[in-house]
């Protein structure tokens, strides 16, 4: 994915996620403000307190009155600490949540979904670690104002007793601002580096566990450790050049505010040595100057971290097709407190019966490349059972993805009952079809919860599609039944029984037509065989497999021939053995693919 879409409005991205929950934010602002503003309190009474007992003040409260004002101020202080930290949670979950929940919802609406799964390590980086910086880039406003009321309100009671040392607190703001500012070219550098090389490893984590046995085939586990070590390492170093540089600034930022208070107290010492200052204006000074000091600290974090925030709203909108932030700022539930909205029932499916299905035209070409497949034409019939074969890359399953909206065409139509489907992706779904992919996907939860998928468990409906799927013996045997936790990628699963558990994750929703792309690879020919009979023994299913083995194209009723991603021939398996030559290569397994 490219890393060069920048984010059109960063200020105006982050003042739509503030107005999401505006209450919220404000509050939170208005407690840390008043957190903010309580070290000029203090430094009044602390400022009265010691004049008072050197006798500089004049009547008013004695010393024991101003302790107990100090006590009170303190004590207030830390409930006032409590509710901001409530209130500045509930804003952070809410509104990181929305960013989240919006991102998804585009992710999901891309029209190539093989964009975002080719690339999952550096998505799921995008999700976690570049909403937290948009998100941290605009909390650092809730303590900015505070910070700025104070400055502002000490510069003018400090202004009041002495006007050049007063300046003098307020240049180190001005010069941190310009350090940072100066500085920003190379901040954008180093935060993308840093972001690249996390996802340049993260990525290749995932694909090294998806690709585990091809590694152990190749026997190349050694080089690509060793790969994964010098991604790791790149890491490493760009994180440490970002966070080095990070830290630099903020060291410059600090040091030229203790700097600048040694000058400023040394012309205080001055003052006092001349009579022109008390030991009250001393204190004050001394306890409002650290503090002006770190609200222009404040300013340049606050200034680097809108640089970094850029950074990361440029890569959100790269992950979706608007390429626009105001998607991933969309008012909406985020439902952190609230319970989640009950899931409909899918269709009765009656309301989406098929009783022909029309391809014409279909073509799919990938980008940069030949490869694809071009002027597919072919018809499903309700109850059909239709066998899409040929050789190793003839285009089956990308004829099949590109039929599903998995991958985009770029020409054909897809007729459902004569009726022209706009976008196949939303289309082809539960209860009108049931897909299971090539290398069908299980997730580390129990079998059951594999199956479902977050269908509500009705009576024996599990049991039913258990054994559609011929998996009902190798229950038993598993630890805790369907309550097992099968693993990552269902790791304590045969490949057969993950093939024949995405089965019967299929037949639990009871499809219009089922697609399977090579579900029965890895079963052997009795198991096949049982699971196509147990599908058509309650009614006529409609069925469109990729396939190559015997017991599906002896039951096809229409076998699509496919050479170099055309259809080569069409017909039934006797009169593809009598007319085509490459079926019967095929057939006899001449290509070297299985005659069982």
């Amino acid at each position: 994915m490219s890393e060069t879409v920048k984010s059109p409005s960063t200020l105006r991205t982050a003042w739509l996620l503030v107005l999401y929950r505006p209450w919220l934010f404000l509050g939170t602002v208005l407690f840390r403000g008043i957190d903010d503003l309580v070290p000029f309190a203090t430094g009044l009474i602390m400022k009265a307190f010691f004049d008072t007992i050197t006798g500089d003040a004049a009547a008013g409260f004695t010393a024991w009155t101003l302790v107990a004002f100090y006590v009170v101020i303190e004590l207030g202080d830390r409930g006032v600490l409590f509710v901001a930290t409530i209130l500045g949670h509930r804003w952070w979950y809410t509104a990181s949540s929305l960013l989240r929940k919006n991102m998804l919802i585009a992710v999901l609406a891309i029209r190539n979904p093989l964009q975002v799964a080719s690339a999952s390590g550096e998505t799921t980086n995008r999700f976690r670690d570049d909403v937290d910086a948009v998100v941290t880039y605009i909390e650092q406003y809730i303590h900015l104002w505070g910070n700025l009321a104070f400055a502002a309100l000490a510069i003018t009671w400090m202004a009041r007793i002495d006007v050049m040392v007063t300046i003098v607190t307020v240049i180190p703001a001005v010069v941190i601002v310009t350090i940072v500012d100066v500085a920003r070219k190379q901040i954008m550098k180093y935060r993308t580096a840093q972001r690249e090389a996390t996802e340049a490893s993260t990525n290749f984590a995932n694909e090294m566990f998806q690709s585990v046995q091809a590694l152990q085939v190749a026997t190349v586990e050694g080089k690509a450790v060793e790969h994964y070590r010098h991604l790791n390492d790149a890491r490493r170093k760009s994180t440490l050049i970002d966070n080095l540089f990070n830290q630099m600034l903020m060291s410059v930022n600090v040091n030229i505010s203790h700097l600048a208070t040694g000058a400023i107290l040394m012309l205080v010492a001055q003052s006092m040595k001349d009579g022109t200052f008390s030991v009250g204006d001393f204190v004050l000074f001394s306890t409002y100057v650290g503090e002006v000091a770190r609200s222009g600290s404040l300013i340049g974090r606050v200034m680097a971290q809108h640089r970094r925030a850029e950074v990361s709203l440029g890569r959100m909108t790269s992950t979706i097709e608007t390429q626009s932030t105001a998607a991933l700022v969309e008012a909406g539930p985020v439902y952190l407190t609230e319970p989640l909205p009950p899931i409909p029932p899918p269709d009765p499916l009656a309301t989406h019966q098929l009783n022909e299905l029309e391809v014409r035209g279909l073509s799919c070409v990938y980008p940069n490349s030949p490869n694809g497949v071009h002027d597919i034409d072919f018809q499903l019939r309700r109850g059909s059972f239709t066998v899409i074969t040929g050789r190793i890359g003839a285009g089956k399953t990308t004829l099949v993805r590109a039929l599903l909206g998995i991958v985009p065409t770029t020409s054909g139509q897809i007729l459902w009952n004569g009726d022209q489907i706009e976008e196949p992706k939303d289309f082809f779904l539960p209860p009108r079809c049931a897909y299971t992919p090539q290398v069908p996907r299980l997730f580390s939860e129990s079998l059951r919860d594999n199956i479902l998928l977050g269908l509500l468990e009705e009576h024996q409906m599990v049991d039913t599609a258990v054994r559609m799927g011929a998996l009902e013996e190798d229950i038993p045997t598993l630890e805790r039944g369907l309550d097992t936790i099968v693993g990552p990628r269902g790791v304590k699963l045969s490949g057969g029984q993950i093939q024949r558990a995405a089965a019967a994750r299929m037949f639990v929703r009871e499809a219009e037509l089922f697609v399977f792309d090579d579900l029965s690879s890895a079963l052997d020919v009795q198991t096949e065989r049982l699971l196509w009979e147990r599908l058509f023994e309650t009614r006529q299913q409609t069925c469109l497999v990729v396939s190559h083995r015997r017991p599906a194209l002896q039951r096809a009723d229409q076998i699509i021939l496919l050479h170099e991603g055309r259809i080569s021939a069409t017909g039934t398996l006797s009169e593809l053995l009598e007319s085509s030559v490459q079926m019967r290569s095929l057939w006899h397994g001449d290509d070297g693919l299985s005659q069982e």
